[in-house]
């Protein structure tokens, strides 16, 4: 067979894997948060109409704080998975130190130490936090001290399920980091609903977050543990306080992302009446929702781009996934908003909250440029950057003065949200797609001169050993 023909099969192969590779991990992890930005609607919904006006405040006041406290755990998350990659990939490599071959349940039994830390640390914070609930009451404005009592728990045992996803995020295993999403929001509402019924109001509301948090965590360990015991763990892997320093770039990130998703709407709720602020905050809602579906898409990036480096191939393919893939989404979501914007708004939120509708489309593309943003954001972490930070300091500087600026008139505003988060994808683009950290070769075989994952930096591996094709 000519030399163009097996290229040609070769092609074709290896596009066949990527898109079995990207429906089999970024669509399931996609669809995964989708759902549960509909099921969070939802628990919004019931509870809001049970709890009653007063009820539903302060249950959004904890819930508000707990959005906020979540980040740290979200950012612990996709440390996790970035760590625990890179040691899946080199897997199959023989230890230099004890001579044996590990495996990637090795690897994933490194997050066991950081899991057992976290189980002290929630069991401590259910402790303290209730002990200091009247306090924490007063400093939230809430009138349930009880609720206000769960908060340091919730956040911590949130990072305890952040972990142990990330730990099978490593593996490889999307799917089951994807039903663990849907569980999790679905057993929210489940167990919120039923401590309710039992008395317990806005407390019991609250603690449904929880509960769902442990309950899916324990599941998620229990096959941990019986694909990746303890014992498996080897020495070397680091203790928790190092995997904090190591999240404090995705943990400023998140944050910056957070910043950007919603301080528009804070101006614009500080700049118009009532009627129009409303309307704003009502479409803000709907355009936001290509953001959770680039949130299950990072949880596929991260890992895998880091996996490809330690396979010494081309990282930049995961993202490519994404971007397929997000792109569907932002089409099909800003066509809804183009052809019926006015009707879903006021189906969703009633006609009062349609003063701010013409501004659907522009934030429409806003969010989705903010969501490329995110993703590439998050690939940019993975191989160990600290780019995104300066870049999303700069947007959120440009941001606010636009929000000053333009913040009176919502299309003006979400225009110059779309102007800001073009220049960010731009950006991210140009700076991380167009520059590989692994060179193949034409017969698409990494070269010897690869740059490896190791911590946050690279390190440039010129020895040919150690590319054997059986490492690969």
């Amino acid at each position: 067979m000519d030399r163009p023909a097996r290229h040609g099969k070769s092609a074709v192969r290896t596009l066949g894997f990527t898109v079995k590779r990207a429906a089999t991990g970024a669509l399931p992890l996609a669809l995964a948060t989708a759902a549960q930005n509909v099921l969070g609607l939802l628990f919004t919904l019931v509870f809001a109409r049970w709890l009653g006006a007063g009820g539903y405040a302060s249950l959004a006041v904890l819930v508000s704080a707990f959005l906020v406290l979540s980040v740290p755990g979200t950012a612990l998350q996709v440390a996790t998975a970035r760590r625990l990659g890179q040691a899946a990939s080199l897997a199959s490599r023989r230890d230099s130190d004890n001579q044996r071959a590990s495996t990637p349940a090795h690897a994933a039994a490194g997050a066991w130490p950081w899991l057992r830390a976290l189980a002290l640390i929630t069991a401590v914070s259910l402790v303290l936090g209730l002990a200091a609930r009247e306090p924490l009451a007063r400093l939230l404005a809430v009138d349930t001290a009880w609720g206000a009592g769960l908060l340091p728990a919730t956040a911590a045992s949130w990072a305890l399920l952040g972990v142990a996803r990330g730990a099978w995020q490593a593996l490889g295993h999307y799917r089951l980091v994807a039903a663990s999403i849907v569980g999790d929001a679905s057993l929210r509402i489940v167990a919120a609903a039923a401590l309710v019924a039992c008395g317990l109001d806005v407390a019991g509301a609250f603690a449904g977050s929880g509960v769902s948090f442990v309950l899916v965590a324990l599941v998620l360990l229990a096959l941990l543990y019986r694909s990746a015991p303890p014992r498996a763990v080897l020495a070397g892997h680091p203790p928790l306080s190092r995997l904090v320093r190591e999240s404090a770039v995705p943990t400023a990130v998140l944050a910056l992302l957070l910043a950007l998703q919603e301080l528009h709407v804070i101006f614009a709720k500080h700049l118009n009446s009532e009627r129009v602020a409303g309307g704003y905050a009502a479409v803000a809602v709907a355009a936001k929702a290509l953001m959770w579906v680039a949130v299950g898409l990072s949880m596929y990036v991260v890992p895998e781009s880091v996996r490809r480096i330690g396979q010494a191939r081309d990282p930049r393919t995961p993202a490519f996934h994404a971007g397929v893939l997000l792109t569907a989404c932002a089409v099909a979501v800003v066509a809804l908003f183009i052809l019926a914007g006015n009707e879903l708004v006021r189906a969703a939120f009633g006609p009062e909250l349609t003063g701010a509708v013409s501004a659907l489309f522009p934030l429409g593309v806003a969010m989705a440029l903010l969501a490329a943003t995110y993703v590439l954001a998050q690939y940019h972490v993975a191989l160990g950057r600290c780019l995104p930070i300066p870049v999303l300091c700069a947007a959120l500087v440009i941001e606010i003065a636009a929000a000053l600026r333009f913040g009176h008139d919502p299309n003006l505003l979400a225009w110059s949200l779309v102007a800001v988060f073009f220049a960010t994808t731009v950006m991210f683009t140009a700076s991380g797609l167009a520059c590989p950290s692994v060179v193949s070769d034409p017969e698409g075989e990494a070269c010897p001169r690869t740059r490896r994952l190791t911590g946050s930096t690279y390190e440039r591996t010129t020895d040919s050993a150690t590319h054997d094709p059986a490492d690969r």
